[in-house]
């Protein structure tokens, strides 16, 4: 159960990454946090980390999710959603790997250039057919400028 705990996070945080929407953030230091929850599956502490992010790189896709090429290695699929003001939806799905089961997650996420926050909805199938739902809780914000 723990990997399918992991591969949720893993199939969150891969939930795009390719530069399909490119929402723009303003540059700086940033504070980004996660909190997951799966059904059935004892709750993970939250994650929060800094983040640089520069001129040529402020979208709000860069602070949530990996490089393109991570998530092509992936063999990942995005579908980003209706574009509208201040609100980023994107449905992706990672398929089972040997090591890992198959990940599908949902965002949606309200943002501005110095802040977002939104939640992330999984569904985490192992090889045998089980099925696991779970969330993600995403925020931000720009906390000042990098280091």
């Amino acid at each position: 159960m723990k990997s399918f705990v992991m591969a949720a996070a893993l199939g969150l945080s891969l939930a795009a990454g390719s530069a399909h929407a490119q929402t723009a953030i303003q540059p700086g230091l940033w504070e980004v946090s996660d909190k997951t929850t799966m059904e059935g599956v004892q709750p993970m502490p939250s994650t929060s980390r800094q983040v640089c992010v520069k001129a040529d790189e402020a979208t709000l896709e860069r602070l949530i999710y990996p490089t393109p090429d991570d998530f092509a290695k992936h063999g990942c699929s995005f579908a980003p959603g209706p574009k509208q003001d201040g609100i980023f939806k994107a449905t992706t799905a990672c398929p089972p790997t040997d090591q890992t089961p198959g990940v599908t997650a949902e965002a949606e996420i309200s943002y501005t250039p110095t802040s977002y926050e939104g939640l992330g909805q999984l569904t985490v199938k192992s090889k045998d057919g089980t099925t696991v739902k779970g969330s993600s809780v995403l925020s931000g914000k720009r906390v000042g400028d990098c280091p």
